[in-house]
């Protein structure tokens, strides 16, 4: 029994890994290879605001997605040369940090995120993709699950596959 408590006070300190759902909005995937080359686009919509926690936010899902991604990955200022154009607007956005988690624990509130992810066929001009990303953290998560780094990640690997997913038109 004490070993039980144990594995249960291990898990709620520590968490789990954010839970991203997502909603389909177009798609036009079919089989096909992974694109070459991406360009990428992250920005907030109008109705976010405007904070610190914010741009770094951005920043590090910008360095994420480059890291998961397998191919090469360019600057939005470039988009004629890639194959695929990935544009990320932030819907919805609340930071919650782990050290905040862990010194306020559940009092600090919840993460959220939500994301527009569209993919347009830079040859063609065509959506092949867009989806809408949403992680929102919970307390049965644990005092460090519930942070917008843990869902950075999550929705950075989700937007990599997406990615991976598409097709590559420009053979």
């Amino acid at each position: 029994m004490k070993n039980f408590f144990l594995i249960m006070m291990v898990c709620f300190m520590t968490g789990c890994a954010a839970n991203v759902q997502q909603s389909v909005k177009t798609s036009n995937v079919q089989d096909g290879t992974m694109p070459d080359s991406i360009a990428l686009d992250i920005s907030a919509s109008q109705s976010v605001s405007r904070s610190n926690d914010l741009s770094k936010s951005i920043n590090e899902l910008n360095q994420l997605i480059s890291t998961d991604y397998k191919g090469s990955v360019m600057p939005k200022s470039s988009p004629n040369e890639a194959d695929i154009s990935v544009e990320i607007t932030v819907e919805h956005f609340r930071y919650v940090s782990g050290f905040g988690r862990l010194m306020a624990g559940a009092l600090i509130g919840n993460a959220e995120l939500r994301l527009r992810v569209k993919l347009i066929d830079v040859a063609t001009n065509e959506v092949v993709s867009e989806s809408q990303l949403d992680t929102r953290s919970g307390f049965s998560e644990g005092l460090l699950g519930a942070t917008t780094s843990r869902q950075l990640e999550a929705m950075s690997k989700k937007i990599v596959s997406i990615i991976n997913s598409s097709v590559n038109n420009r053979q």
